[in-house]
């Protein structure tokens, strides 16, 4: 066992132990929760035979801790970043991490002062509407009926006339 999941057991606690004594959020060595979750599975599967269930029950009880400690720490630096209005470095972000932070930023730029959000037009979709690729040369979308988003103006605009939405403000 020490052979076949040490090494995935290893970069957790090492992650861990740097996440939980740092202040700012790092850069993790795996791609997704979901990958190291699959990660100690596979490995655990692998080595099934060869152990025994006792050992395999007291790592998992460790892993599930461990996990639970690192997703506790990271999501309360995450909304420290949020609450500062600091930048939160994306290339630190897990997936599941960047779709929890995406609604809350969304809610930013609706409260982004008046002066800054002349631009920007609060729309909703009558119907779905595939990625949409705005005058700032992002991509935004896909949407669905009844979603509301933040474009810009000149976007919502155009979209206005071929009556895919109505812009609420």
């Amino acid at each position: 066992m020490s052979q076949l999941i040490s090494d995935v057991l290893r970069r957790l606690m090492e992650f861990t132990k740097l996440e939980v004594s740092t202040e700012d959020i790092q850069k993790p060595p795996f791609e997704s929760y979901a990958q190291l979750v699959q990660e100690l599975n596979s490995k655990l599967s692998m080595s099934g035979n060869v152990l025994d269930k006792e050992l395999v029950e007291s790592t998992m009880s460790m892993v599930k801790e461990t996990i639970a400690i690192l997703v506790r720490k990271r999501i309360e630096k995450i909304m420290r970043y949020y609450q500062a209005s600091k930048e939160v470095p994306q290339d630190a972000l897990l997936p599941e991490e960047r779709r929890f932070l995406m609604p809350l930023l969304e809610l930013r730029i609706a409260e982004t002062p008046r002066s800054e959000v002349q631009g920007l037009a609060i729309v909703s979709f009558k119907r779905g509407f595939p990625v949409l690729y705005s005058v700032r040369l992002v991509t935004i979308g896909p949407f669905s009926q009844f979603d509301i988003a933040v474009i810009p103006r000149s976007d919502a605009e155009e979209l206005l006339r071929r009556g895919v939405i109505d812009i609420i403000r």
